[in-house]
């Protein structure tokens, strides 16, 4: 794909985005589209990088000038001790996806909590009061629940298949916070009571994820939603999970992944440029990415 803003000279501007494995990375299509449609002349893509790497990376990159970059797993945690300033939300959940450097100190934070709220908002979804439930509880998790309590949800409810994972966020969140998060272990019977409780059910682990060794054992669940439960996937490839593609056939509103995507981003270009994509850069964006998505099945 050729970019009318990419003039490949000594002000051109490289934005790795770095992780492992990257096979799954679809990011660089939205980033790459939007650096066009603004006329920065840089270029995102992505770069495998194994956590012990990454100093050798930072090195690399004040090498190259490389004044921002993006983050994925399993590096959110391992970047946090390299870095100069780090948001405080980020450093409590150890997820930095955000790295831009500023008169030669770097500043790190992690947008997405940011980018669900958002995908939700964008959805017509009604947060304060009402009954969320989240299951997986990696650091994607507790950003989401730092943003709900923020906007007041009314109760968290958070099913992980590893308790006393579930358990940690919990506490941090009534530590820092003073929300009390019900939490249980993520079982058939549990999954099958409180998702019928649910306004939101959010999905925030890597569960069906493209490239990734395990997938959903049960999906049944879904079945006992309310038909108004709105479902979201925090996985962007494949454009449809297992778990949104059971919640289409039962007839349930959705919010893909990708739409999380490219609300995390208008974050992150804020964060960096002071650009805020409004909804019709958004909606290019989103296309780009439908047809990279589609095209990678």
């Amino acid at each position: 794909m050729a970019f009318s803003n990419l003039i490949c000279n000594v002000e051109t501007r490289l934005m790795p985005i770095i992780g492992y494995p990257m096979a799954q990375s679809s990011s660089a299509q939205v980033y790459n589209k939007l650096f066009e449609i603004y006329g920065l002349n840089r270029i995102m893509f992505p770069i495998e990088i194994q956590p012990e790497e990454l100093p050798d990376f930072m090195a690399a990159a004040k090498l190259f000038k490389i004044d921002t970059f993006c983050l994925t797993m399993p590096l959110k945690k391992a970047v946090i001790p390299l870095l100069d300033h780090v948001e405080p939300c980020s450093r409590t959940f150890h997820s930095v996806n955000i790295v831009k450097t500023v008169d030669g100190e770097t500043y790190g934070a992690g947008m997405d909590g940011k980018g669900c709220i958002g995908a939700l908002l964008g959805a017509g979804a009604v947060i304060e009061g009402s009954t969320i439930v989240l299951y997986g509880a990696g650091s994607i998790s507790g950003a989401i629940i730092y943003e709900l309590v923020q906007r007041k949800a009314g109760r968290i409810i958070l099913l992980n298949r590893t308790l006393a994972n579930g358990e940690k966020v919990a506490a941090l969140i009534r530590e820092h916070w003073g929300f009390s998060v019900e939490t249980y272990e993520a079982v058939p019977e549990l999954l099958d009571l409180y998702a019928a409780q649910a306004d939101i059910f959010i999905h925030a682990s890597p569960l069906g994820m493209y490239g990734f060794p395990a997938t959903h054992a049960y999906l049944g669940f879904v079945e006992k939603m309310r038909k108004s439960c709105l479902v979201m996937d925090a996985v962007v490839n494949p454009r449809f999970t297992p778990l949104l593609a059971k919640a289409r056939e039962c007839g349930l509103p959705l919010v893909h992944g990708l739409d999380m995507m490219i609300s995390q981003m208008t974050e992150i270009y804020d964060f960096c440029f002071g650009l805020r994509p409004g909804d019709a850069q958004k909606a290019q964006c989103r296309q780009v990415l439908i047809r990279y998505l589609d095209s990678v099945k």
